[in-house]
């Protein structure tokens, strides 16, 4: 087992940090409205992380609490924002600034709720959040490569589908791997965890 990551995330992501061996380390709970009114606790947030001791090892999660499918046409501009926009901006804060914080040299890694792709109908709110994290993950890779900083992404659809909790143990493996000793050479990664649930 690897020295146990920092993990920083929404509280639905601690029993990754448990499979971890690490603590969770909570985000503000902020939800957003149209106005963006509780966007200010979030950079609150950002700029105190950015400040902190460097990590040489991260974990991000930003899990909705209770995924639940839904049709995107029955959505009001305010459940819009709560569900999508709250989960992006909360994304963005955490993993800008966990990069931020990384060591030279040291590793990053994302993850993800995102729908098998036969069994998104419902998800498409939680599709477009994993391709934003996915574009954000390959992009801040870019940022930080002068300095050696590793970001990889690990997505997986167990919560949304599901699965036992068991499950969970499968994305932990992924991060494990990408954090470990050997993974220190892997550039950006993508990997989906648990694909057969």
């Amino acid at each position: 087992m690897i020295e146990t990551p920092w993990v920083v995330g929404t509280r639905p992501a601690r029993p990754l940090a448990e499979g971890l061996g690490a603590e969770l380390h909570e985000l503000p709970p902020v939800v957003l409205d149209p106005e963006w009114s509780g966007a200010r606790r979030i950079e609150e947030w950002q700029e105190g992380e950015r400040t902190a001791p460097a990590l040489d090892r991260a974990v991000v999660a930003v899990w909705p609490e209770v995924p639940e499918p839904c049709s995107v046409v029955d959505l009001d501009l305010e459940a819009w924002t709560a569900r999508l926009e709250t989960n992006f901006a909360l994304w963005f804060a955490a993993l800008a600034a966990t990069g931020d914080r990384c060591a030279p040299g040291g590793r990053v890694v994302a993850v993800v709720d995102r729908p098998a792709a036969k069994d998104s109908a419902g998800w498409a709110l939680e599709s477009a959040a994993a391709d934003a994290v996915e574009v954000m993950v390959r992009s801040l890779a870019q940022v930080h490569q002068d300095r050696g900083v590793r970001l990889h992404l690990v997505t997986t659809s167990a919560r949304l589908s599901g699965a036992p909790p068991s499950a969970l143990a499968e994305v932990a493996g992924a991060v494990d791997m990408l954090l470990s000793a050997g993974g220190a050479g892997v550039a950006t990664a993508v990997i989906r965890a648990g694909s057969g649930w």
